[in-house]
Parts: C-alpha cells; structure tokens; sequence
C-alpha cells in the first residue's frame, strides 16, 4: 500500500512540472578577428547599458493564456559587451579606464514575441543597438536593426528562438568589428 501511495505522489508531482524553461540561454558565435588592426597605443574604455524597459527577450502570447515571459541568463547587453570587446582585443585593442576613447553600447530592443493569431505560431525577433564612440571632438554614432519573422504548425521551442536572437546578434557584432568607420573613429 505504501509503495502505490509513494507511486501516485511521485506521478502528481511530473505532472506538476513546467514544460517551460525559466530562462533562456543566449550564445554569440564571432568570427574570428584579424589581428594588428590597432596599434600598440590605441586603447579604449567599453560600457554597455540595456534601456529596454522589459528584459525579457522570450514572450508567449498566446490567446487565453497568461504571457510567459522568459529572460537570459546572462543579462543580454553585458553577453553582447563581453563579445565586442573580445573581438575588439582579438584585433589589438587595449582596454582602459582612463581611456579618451569612449564607447557607449546600449541594447535598446531584444525580443521574440510568439503569438498564435489563427492556424500557424508566429514568431516576430527584433533587435535594435546603438552604438556611440567618443574620441576627442570626434562622435560616431551608428544604429543596428535587426528583424525576423517564422511561421510553424507547431508552438516554436526555447532553442528555436534562442537562434533566432542568436543569428541577429551575432550579424551585428560582426558588422561593429568589420565596419571601417568605427575601426577609424577608434584609431
């Protein structure tokens, strides 16, 4: 008797379990960089900052259920900041403080919103960075808008979305590291 109470209370408790994960999981996958891009001199000091008012970078929408918000477990602008200035370093750039090179990245958008509006699950990824760089007199400022759209038959997983946010940060940093106007404005 004991071991059918123990069987039915462990099988309650499966079926208690969320289905959902509590957080996703972002990951940048960079080029490699060329390196000497920068001289030995050349230095500056990297800030990241998320204005999003939501930092949620997951949200299910489905009609007659509660939204189901997941955030990263790395707070996206420092994942995004880390990856920039390894490239950054990667090419030659050294990191200081004190630097009068300043540069500025804030994480104005970052989100997949999954809706269900009649037969397909649709799934909307927006980014949206700025990124400012200071040196002396000189003042770059430059915008990234990245956007995607997915249909499916089926509720789209955590991993699918994932690399959907994964694919357009990835496609911005890149883009920063490559781009000539922000290599010269650093210089």
């Amino acid at each position: 008797m004991k071991i059918i109470a123990i069987l039915t209370f462990i099988i309650l408790l499966s079926g208690c379990s969320s289905k959902d994960p509590i957080n996703t999981n972002l990951t940048l996958q960079l080029d490699s960089q060329p390196t000497g891009m920068y001289s030995n001199e050349s230095s500056a000091a990297l800030r990241g900052h998320d204005a999003r008012q939501d930092f949620s970078v997951i949200v299910y929408q489905l009609e007659g259920k509660p939204d189901i918000r997941l955030p990263n477990q790395t707070a996206p602008h420092i994942l995004v900041t880390e990856q920039l200035a390894n490239g950054l370093r990667e090419q030659g750039l050294i990191f200081k403080n004190n630097s009068p090179v300043r540069i500025q990245l804030d994480l104005n958008e970052l989100l997949v919103s999954v809706t269900h509006p009649k037969l397909l699950y649709n799934a909307k990824a927006k980014s949206h960075l700025t990124l400012t760089i200071k040196n002396g007199e000189v003042t770059l400022t430059k915008t990234y808008d990245r956007e995607a759209n997915k249909d499916s038959v089926t509720r789209p997983s955590v991993h699918d979305l994932e690399e959907m946010l994964n694919s357009q940060l990835t496609d911005i940093v890149n883009h920063i590291l490559q781009d000539k106007e922000v290599q010269s404005t650093i210089r």
